[in-house]
């Protein structure tokens, strides 16, 4: 038995095996669907929400859980088990989780919050992290999970930015001469916080395989064990050419592709490609 009992927002996007495996507790966020409020996961998929916005044309809301829930989503655990409580929060720089459960943590003894820095499986990986760990005091678990947090590497390239339009993150201009040029941009994420990287621009399935090619080019200066890729891939051929292409590097143990969850979708928008390898430690 671990040491710890290690929870996590469900924009870990850990695959449901993986979750159960490391014992790591999952607390929904949420989607509004028609005016009604909805956990991400598991009773939202991507595809649930791509179709509500093709037919309504608007973009859903997302929201993080709230002080309140968290509150009470710990003390549940506590109620069965006295065990320190490591929760892994998505990253503060894009959403109120970390901020909303360190307020719940004042309220139930023995609660530890981690600011993951980390969108989708990012997050998953502190988890599994912390779940995996040997270390026996909180704080230092606390300490070596900031430090781990530092070596993932995020990035992801978006077929359209329609999305980001609809959710105010890209102005019509920016839009549509995107569009127009068939620009395919990279989205980084450093010390928790998204910003723009590299412009792609062509066929989208050959800018996938070039920028798969650049990022993991050089992959022994990567941990071995997993490998993460993050999609809102439509089209199976393209994901499973982009998966056997990964894999046939010869380096990562595991190569696991995840759709990512509805509240991650929502930003995104379909076609959307990435992935999260982790730097060896110096």
């Amino acid at each position: 038995m671990s040491n710890f009992i290690i929870t996590a927002d469900t924009t870990m996007d850990l695959p449901l095996d993986l979750i159960k495996k490391y014992d790591i507790h999952p607390i929904a966020s949420y989607v509004s669907l028609g005016g009604a409020d909805m956990p991400d996961w598991p009773d939202v998929t991507q595809q649930d929400l791509f179709a509500y916005v093709a037919k309504s044309g608007e973009l859903p809301k997302t929201s993080a859980a709230n002080p309140y829930d968290y509150e009470e989503f710990f003390k549940k655990i506590r109620e069965t088990d006295d065990r320190p409580i490591i929760h892994i929060a998505k990253t503060s720089g894009a959403s109120s989780c970390f901020e909303n459960a360190v307020q719940a943590s004042r309220e139930v003894s023995d609660v530890y919050c981690v600011d993951s820095w980390g969108l989708g499986s990012g997050t998953g990986l502190v988890a599994i992290r912390a779940a995996t760990s040997e270390i026996s005091d909180p704080k230092a678990l606390c300490e070596d999970l900031n430090e781990y947090r530092t070596r993932i590497d995020c990035s992801f390239v978006i077929e359209t930015v329609d999305y980001l339009f609809k959710g105010g993150r890209c102005s019509g201009l920016a839009a549509i001469g995107a569009n127009i040029l068939k620009l395919r941009p990279e989205i980084l994420l450093t010390e928790g916080k998204m910003h723009a990287g590299r412009k792609f621009r062509g066929r989208y399935d050959r800018v996938l395989y070039e920028f798969t090619a650049e990022k993991l080019g050089h992959p022994e200066q990567f941990e071995p064990d997993f490998l993460f890729i993050n999609h809102t891939l439509q089209d199976p051929q393209l994901l499973n050419g982009l998966v056997s292409y990964v894999k046939g590097l010869n380096y990562f143990k595991e190569v696991i592709d995840i759709p990512v969850c509805a509240a991650v979708a929502t930003h995104c928008g379909p076609g959307t490609f990435g992935f999260h390898p982790v730097r060896k430690k110096a």
